[in-house]
């Protein structure tokens, strides 16, 4: 008999559960509700007026256009900032912002202070203290300024 129960009453509770979830997927049509207002006192019909067409606007050409100005000095713009604190890897020729923090560094550019002799090695997170990262903040600045590395 407790079987019986326990089968009803789940069968019952999976009724209960997807008729829930069928009535929020479908919402059901609603009737339009008739407020107070309306139904005591209808208002006639105002007449509107007819729409105005549209002024004709006289064409603007691309060339007078001031959009294609914007874009190359944005882009000018971005290239010469971006070119003072970012580095160019030579072997890939891929460009990366230049690190605040040299846990943060890409690989390459670790690799690079170490090729160029301007750090020992390439530090662990764990050996970070204020004497290395002193050191590695200046070897940044040296390798920002080689030329092999704008």
């Amino acid at each position: 008999m407790a079987e019986l129960l326990f089968i009803v009453t789940t069968i019952y509770v999976a009724y209960v559960v997807y008729e829930a979830i069928g009535k929020k997927k479908k919402p059901e049509p609603s009737q339009p509700e008739t407020s107070v207002a309306s139904v005591e006192a209808p208002q006639p019909p105002v007449a509107e007026k007819a729409p105005e067409p549209p002024k004709a606007t006289k064409p603007v050409s691309k060339a007078t256009s001031s959009k294609p100005k914007a874009k190359p000095a944005a882009t000018k713009k971005t290239t010469a900032s971006s070119s003072a604190d970012s580095l160019k890897n030579p072997k890939t020729g891929e460009t990366a912002k230049l690190p605040g923090n040299y846990a943060f560094a890409k690989r390459w550019i670790k690799e690079a202070l170490v090729e160029e002799g301007l750090l020992d090695k390439v530090y662990k997170n764990n050996e970070l203290d204020t004497d290395a990262t002193a050191k590695i903040q200046a070897a940044l600045q040296q390798l920002k300024a080689m030329d092999k590395y704008q």
